[in-house]
């Protein structure tokens, strides 16, 4: 890795209206290095990131790249300096092919500016395709739609390379990857480094961040803090840095207390995804932990026991009552609640405001004509405080605040309903270490109060840590329950990857 400075960041202050995102950020990017921005939720790491590749234009300071003041007022500008991001949120057009996405705005591919140059367009995708070194056997003529999250985000990788980048920003690029998908990921970074390109890599996974930077740069509320040499950090440094204080053991918070009786008992249960029957039951005060690889069906199965998805045949009770079937009011009213994996889709009205989202949930329960503001407010602002969600006003639609401050916003309006049985698909999908810290001490004290949870995570360890039973789905079966105690990796991962389910357990 060069010593040189690719990118000097000097003096950067960036302001949305009222709202102070930076405040005075310097730092530097050297030649040939994978460089990890890392903060909590809404701490500034993704704004830097747009400002360098011309997404956003900061209010002061200056961008010193390759020895001279970088001036990009779009990603184009970028683009032709050679500085591209891969967004959460894919720059693609789900209709046209591979190819076509790759090269459309390059206007060598078409002949007197008008007619595409099909051919040549797929003759140099597939070269793109070689340069990667990762082979995603893909055929250029694909189109968008038919890819999956990890061969989109592969696409805008070498979208990015068609334009002979000196500097890929990568913005959170893991958060829908599954771990095989992460690992194709990394194998790609490491070999566009080698070849050259250097990489900033922004996230809030720190097991990632150890594995794939050469250093760290840490972001807390729009403040540059410090940055870290990756091979002579560890988890603890790093959260401090993060967060301003020592949280502790991450994974120790929850505590153990004794189990009620049966609240929700699920009896042969056929959705419309598997033929297989699905039995299970969860007690008063219990996380009961789901795990399974992708595609194992752990979110269809919980939204078919929640009711948001058609059943074929079997019950679902709640109280002792029978909700499978039913319409979803029936199913909240009977004390269920649900936090879905897909927040912006199922979860949240992004064009609404903060405060009516919060209250989605009970003015759906309420059988009240009218709202009260006023207690709405109250209540708010006690649910804001609780989960330390970051915004400028309530009234700001949801789709204003950073992805970990939806994820915390979605989770409030199913605590203000005070649900007998909360469901909760990937609660901490998106949320950065300080929240985790304190989403799983809410669950912790949901379950002490005597809230059942039903829990899916992709993250083994949470698993783990949180349930006091573990559920395992392999291929769209419950193959192995596994008390808290008996719940070790190595054996979650043998049931997780078994191709047979006829014999006896081993």
């Amino acid at each position: 890795m060069s010593k040189d400075p690719l990118v000097e960041v000097e003096h950067i202050s960036k302001r949305f209206g009222v709202v102070q995102a930076l405040k005075d950020i310097s730092f530097q990017i050297y030649e040939g290095e994978i460089l990890a921005l890392i903060g909590e939720n809404g701490a500034g790491k993704s704004t830097l990131a747009k400002i360098i590749s011309g997404v956003h234009t900061q209010s002061e300071g200056k961008i010193i790249y390759g020895g001279e003041v970088l001036n990009c007022t779009s990603t184009k500008d970028a683009r032709d300096k050679g500085i591209s991001i891969v967004l959460q949120e894919f720059a693609l057009i789900p209709h046209l092919s591979i190819a076509e996405n790759i090269f459309l705005c390059n206007n060598d591919m078409y002949e007197n500016g008008f007619w595409q140059n099909r051919s040549r367009m797929i003759e140099e995708t597939y070269k793109l395709f070689e340069r990667t070194g990762i082979d995603f056997n893909l055929d250029p003529s694909m189109r968008i739609e038919e890819l999956t999250v990890a061969q989109q985000q592969y696409v805008e990788i070498v979208k990015a390379l068609s334009n002979n980048s000196r500097l890929i920003i990568l913005d959170e690029p893991t958060s829908a990857l599954s771990k095989s998908e992460v690992t194709h990921l990394f194998s790609l970074m490491r070999h566009l480094n080698a070849n050259g390109v250097t990489l900033v890599f922004v996230s809030h996974k720190l097991d990632e961040i150890f594995e794939i930077s050469d250093r760290i740069v840490v972001f807390r509320d729009g403040l540059f803090v410090r940055t870290l040499t990756t091979s002579e950090s560890n988890e603890q440094e790093l959260i401090h840095a993060m967060v301003g204080r020592d949280i502790g053991d991450l994974f120790s918070i929850r505590k153990r207390h004794p189990v009620g009786n049966q609240m929700l008992v699920v009896k042969d249960l056929v959705n419309s995804h598997y033929e297989q029957p699905y039995s299970l039951h969860l007690h008063k005060g219990e996380v009961l932990g789901v795990f399974g690889l992708v595609g194992s069906g752990r979110t269809e199965l919980m939204r078919s026991i929640f009711g948001a998805d058609p059943i074929k045949s079997g019950s679902v009770a709640i109280n002792n009552r029978n909700v499978a079937g039913k319409k979803l009011k029936i199913a909240i009213q009977a004390g269920f609640g649900m936090l879905p994996e897909d927040r912006k889709h199922h979860g949240l009205l992004l064009e609404q405001s903060i405060l009516d989202n919060i209250f989605l949930a009970c003015t759906a329960n309420s059988k009240e004509v009218f709202r009260k503001k006023r207690k709405e407010s109250i209540l708010a602002k006690k649910m804001i405080q609780e989960l330390r969600i970051k915004l400028s006003s309530v009234d700001d639609p949801v789709n204003s605040l950073s992805g970990g401050n939806q994820q915390k916003v979605a989770f409030a309006k199913w605590l203000l309903l005070n649900p007998d049985v909360l469901i909760l698909d990937e609660p901490t999908r998106g949320i950065d270490i300080g929240a985790k810290f304190e989403v799983y001490g809410i669950i912790d004290k949901l379950a002490a109060q005597g809230t059942s949870i039903l829990m899916v995570s992709s993250e083994l360890q949470e698993i783990i840590a949180l349930s006091d039973r573990v559920l395992i789905m392999n291929q769209g079966r419950l193959v192995k329950e596994l008390r808290h105690e008996e719940a070790q990796e190595e054996l979650i991962m043998h049931y997780c990857t078994l191709d047979n389910f006829g014999g006896k357990d081993d």
